[in-house]
């Protein structure tokens, strides 16, 4: 799959501070974590990699942030601490070293660490200023599809570079000395490094794919999947009408459900490592019609004229692993995001939520000024817009 990370290690609080440290011992594993960070009101995952270092460094005073890689909800990967620099991740006090595991920094020494922004457990609740407790919706209580892509892309590419064993891919909870829940009891682990498993087939195992053009579906079994409908949809009435294939509009549900599936987009919308995931669930053939809606109506109505629902061989793009991109820290866009005021809310207690710090509550003042009215009070059920703490 095409990996793209953003590098914004420079952007980090106190980069210069910590940017020449290195790490004790070679890297040997990798770490998952989530953030438990999200948008009280709704359950959504919320914040990005500055947001978290903010919190760490300014609030619970580490030298830096927690974690070498940060994958936001909307899959960006985002390169946060240095490879060679011990992320804060999962350390224990162990005085006497009783467990063997450097004295409790074996984890932070040879694990790089990966977040998942996002609080991927049930009953999940929160205590205001004046000591309530508020129940968050049930809702974005495991990690979408676009960052399961991203964050299995990106263990790939470090299992590569660094000789990392599946069986050192691990989540918070499963290192040793650590007492916690995370990632989240709505990931599993063991099920990411299944996934990551990828074994060599006999030879008299491997079978090759149907040949298209004797594909005939039946009822039920070949589903069109439409993630941009409001691009695609009229571009492919013809072949729909034709064909009277199943039509859905989020690529987990076609999971182990139709035996053949075609994907109408490019890999923003849907990328290699999701249609490899759905290959893994059974799915006999996949076939992606891709460009922009013209040239898909045309593909699409070539294929009903011709009474053949799927491409040939030769006419499917090739698949090739694409490099990883590293984007410059300057080409990395923040992403203003909305709040809705919860009883019990200050500016500042937003502030800390989001930014890590009350005291940038001012940044919030000053984009929502015109709501408020000028008033530094906030009353439940307004909706703030939550800037980028630059």
């Amino acid at each position: 799959m095409s990996l793209t990370i953003n590098d914004v290690r420079a952007k980090m609080p106190n980069y210069n501070n910590y940017k020449e440290k290195k790490r004790r011992g070679n890297i040997v594993g990798i770490a998952i974590h989530h953030s438990e960070t999200i948008n009280r009101a709704t359950g959504a995952p919320v914040g990005n990699a500055k947001n978290l270092f903010a919190y760490q460094t300014k609030v619970q005073g580490l030298a830096h942030g927690g974690y070498n890689y940060v994958i936001t909800h909307r899959g960006k990967v985002e390169y946060a601490l240095d490879e060679n620099i011990p992320a804060l991740h999962a350390g224990f006090q162990d005085p006497s070293d009783t467990l063997g595991l450097e004295y409790g920094e074996y984890w932070n020494n040879h694990y790089l660490a990966i977040c998942l922004v996002g609080w991927f457990s049930n009953g999940r609740a929160y205590r205001d200023t004046e000591g309530y407790t508020h129940v968050v919706p049930d809702d974005y209580t495991t990690p979408n599809d676009t960052q399961l892509s991203a964050l299995v892309g990106l263990v790939e590419k470090l299992q590569k570079q660094y000789d990392i064993p599946v069986e050192n891919v691990r989540g918070h909870r499963e290192l040793a000395g650590c007492q916690t829940i995370c990632p989240g009891l709505n990931v599993d682990p063991a099920q990411i490094r299944q996934q990551l498993q990828k074994p060599t087939p006999a030879v008299d195992e491997v079978v090759s794919p149907p040949d298209p053009i004797d594909i005939e579906p039946q009822p039920g079994e070949h589903v069109v999947i439409l993630p941009d409908t409001d691009r695609y949809f009229n571009a492919l009435m013809v072949y729909i009408w034709k064909f009277k294939p199943d039509v859905s509009f989020a690529i987990n549900e076609a999971m182990g459900r139709w035996k053949y599936v075609t994907i109408v987009g490019d890999e923003t919308v849907v990328n290699e490592s999701q249609i490899a995931r759905l290959r893994q669930s059974g799915t006999v053939w996949v076939q992606r019609i891709s460009g922009d809606s013209l040239t898909t109506r045309k593909i699409s109505e070539t294929l009903a004229s011709e009474s053949r629902p799927f491409l040939r061989l030769d006419e499917l793009p090739a698949v090739s692993e694409a490099p990883t991109k590293y984007k410059n820290e300057d080409e990395d866009e923040d992403e203003e995001v909305s709040y809705t005021v919860q009883p019990g809310d200050t500016l500042s207690a937003i502030a800390k939520q989001f930014y890590g710090q009350g005291s940038a509550w001012r940044v919030i003042y000053e984009a929502n000024r015109n709501l408020i009215n000028g008033s530094v009070q906030v009353s439940p059920g307004q909706v703030l817009q939550i800037p980028p703490n630059h």
